[in-house]
């Protein structure tokens, strides 16, 4: 399943993808139309009340926790623990793995000698490694899978 956030809901977009959900966020409704054109199932998230697709499920709340409580119901069956953490936050690819030797140069040097394991989003470049935001992301799944 694929999920789709429209311009209101960028960060509702970048917490489905903490989940590894395959998320696209798209900034206009011509951007949904190319998406979704010989696309598998999809589910599109909006904030808009009118001239939204058939089938478009509006979001009501502002802030992400309470967003996210509203799509839980519609997530839950697709979310797979073992892809939590996968994809790019920024751009929706899923991560590889890289070697220590090959992110030399690529994060500041503290990063670089306190961290042994990276991963690099092949798409934009971004590259990512543990440290507080992670668990502060692991705490945040574990607070909001508890009832799940």
């Amino acid at each position: 399943m694929r999920f789709i956030c429209d311009v209101m809901l960028g960060r509702l977009a970048r917490y489905l993808r903490i989940l590894g959900l395959d998320t696209v966020y798209i900034k206009n409704y011509q951007e949904l139309i190319n998406i979704t054109q010989g696309a598998g199932p999809f589910c599109f998230f909006t904030k808009r009340t009118k001239n939204t697709p058939e089938g478009s499920i509006f979001i009501k709340a502002d802030r992400i926790k309470e967003q996210m409580e509203e799509v839980m119901p519609i997530i839950s069956p697709y979310i797979d623990k073992g892809l939590f953490l996968c994809r790019c936050l920024d751009c929706n690819t899923m991560l590889v793995d890289r070697e220590k030797s090959e992110i030399e140069g690529h994060v500041p040097e503290f990063i670089y000698h306190r961290h042994d394991r990276f991963k690099v989003c092949p798409s934009c470049k971004k590259i990512y490694w543990g440290g507080t935001h992670l668990e502060h992301m692991e705490t945040w799944i574990k607070s909001l899978l508890k009832d799940w």
